[in-house]
């Protein structure tokens, strides 16, 4: 600095004393200073420069007035022949431009209103006209471009035509050349941006590899890091860090879509969702890991804690509520609504559980429904049950060959349920016992009773009404050919 203050110090007297004449007493200056001495510039009373002969320092009193800079020879003060400070204004033009630094500004250009701090920066600007460059060679090949705000070395270092750029940090948007309303705060953010337009970084390396694609907006650290898509938003350390050509994602959390490379319309909020999703396209993930594992399954919605956690290929399913289909990882078309709903189920499709911890039987088979978990006491409904029974959804019809048979070898028993704090008293049977009429009756294959997966019986009762209704006709044909036997015996009585 003292070194610096010297030069420009020396240099302000060299312009004033060749400059500005000394008038009074004229004549050469050629005494020697003794030790300690100084040489001054002064009237009677006023001492206007100071040359201190003990540390070389000068002392100016007055301002150092420099005229317009309107070409290389006036108003600029040069440092080992380079201009260094200048103010530099084409004639018939507003001016208003400040240039500081080596190389700074140049003596041919016709913008106004630019400001430039730093070596080259804004040194080959031509039209351009309310640009702020701050740092080593910002903005150093703009020619054209308007109204762009630079802080950072290299900063827009190659742009040449593009307006209305905002760059802060090393490197940010330096391969930019013609786009315009990028925003780029941060170490190489929109580092090899060239023609992407409307593009907003905020964070170290964010959409550092965008080079054409628009309407991006990232925000963390390597955000959207090798981004070539469109229309992506990422909100997050790393968020969408890995995305390529994919378009329209949304992520909003730490690693959030951050294994994402081509797949689209994506909407990921919450630490590692969707994280490891690399094509897959169409989902929603919201809640921490929510369809953290999937790769390539699309159309997915997860809302919660773990929701769809294991899904890999999967498609189409849904999950409301904590770890709800957790397991999941290859099944299609699933539906849980409530915590720990389809928490079991991993391959099957076509499923429906609803209700806390409600779980279908069998956790790779399809197109079961349940409501309720084991808890439940009570499931009322307004109207009566209405169940499908078109002959055209039906196949290998045949008349049902046990029914009072069937229905004698049933026992009907009185209950009360395990989970019931009121011990009411229920009507019904034991599904074992059923187990092995069907057995007795020779009944394969039977749709009445299912065995889950943990070994707990369950029982369709509508299924006992076909068999009621066979022993119902069977006791009718038995109490007809009884009345017939009857009328025959009295006829033959009567006759005797």
């Amino acid at each position: 600095m003292k070194t610096f203050a010297r030069t420009l110090f020396f240099a302000a007297t060299l312009v004033v004393m060749l400059a500005v004449p000394l008038y009074g007493q004229n004549g050469s200056i050629n005494n020697t200073l003794n030790i300690g001495g100084a040489f001054n510039v002064k009237d009677g009373s006023t001492t206007f420069l100071t040359l201190s002969q003990s540390d070389g320092y000068l002392g100016l009193n007055k301002s150092l007035t420099l005229p317009t800079t309107t070409d290389a020879t006036l108003g600029v003060i040069y440092k080992d022949g380079n201009r260094f400070i200048h103010n530099y204004q084409a004639t018939g033009t507003y001016g208003g431009n400040t240039f500081v630094g080596l190389d700074a500004g140049n003596f041919t250009l016709s913008g106004s209103y630019n400001s430039a701090f730093g070596y080259h920066s804004l040194s080959a600007n031509t039209s351009g006209f309310g640009n702020s460059a701050f740092g080593y060679m910002s903005l150093r090949l703009n020619t054209g471009g308007n109204y762009n705000s630079v802080f950072g070395t290299s900063a827009l270092n190659a742009n040449t035509e593009g307006s209305d750029n905002s760059a802060f940090g090393y490197q940010s948007l330096s391969s930019n050349t013609t786009a315009v309303g990028n925003s780029a705060f941060g170490s190489k953010a929109l580092q090899y941006n060239t023609q992407g337009n409307e593009n907003s970084a905020f964070g170290y390396q964010s959409l550092s590899k965008n080079t054409t694609s628009g309407g991006n907006s990232a925000f963390g650290y390597q955000s959207l890091k090798a981004n070539l898509g469109g229309y992506n938003s990422a909100f997050g350390y790393q968020s969408l860090k890995a995305n390529h050509v994919g378009y329209n994602n949304s992520a909003f959390g730490l690693n959030s879509l951050g294994s994402n490379t081509d797949g689209y319309n994506n909407s990921a909020f919450g630490l590692n969702s969707l994280d490891a999703n690399t094509t897959g396209n169409n989902n929603s993930a919201f809640g921490t890991r929510s369809l953290h594992s999937n790769t390539t399954g699309q159309s997915n919605a997860a809302f919660g804690f773990n929701t769809l956690e294991a899904n890999t290929t999967g498609i189409s399913n849904s999950a409301f509520g904590l770890f709800s289909l957790n397991r999941n990882t290859t099944g299609n078309y699933n539906t849980a609504i409530g915590r720990s709903a389809g928490l079991s189920i991993t391959t099957g499709s076509n499923n429906t559980a609803v209700g806390y911890d409600a779980q279908v039987p069998n956790n790779t088979a399809d197109n079961q429904v349940r409501i309720g978990n084991t808890n439940i006491t009570y499931a009322g409904i307004e109207v009566a049950w209405t169940v499908t029974s078109d002959r055209r959804r039906k196949e290998e019809i045949q008349p049902l060959g046990s029914g009072l048979d069937f229905v004698s070898m049933l026992r009907p028993v009185s209950y009360t349920r395990k989970n019931d704090d009121k011990h009411r008293t229920e009507y019904g049977f034991i599904a074992q016992e059923v187990e092995q009429v069907l057995k007795d009756q020779r009944i394969q294959n039977s749709g009445m009773l299912t065995i889950d997966e943990k070994g707990f019986y369950e029982l369709r009762y509508n299924d006992l009404l076909a068999p009621i209704v066979k022993a119902i006709q069977e006791l009718k044909n038995e109490n007809a050919l009884l009345k017939k036997e009857l009328e025959s015996l009295r006829t033959s009585m009567a006759s005797k």
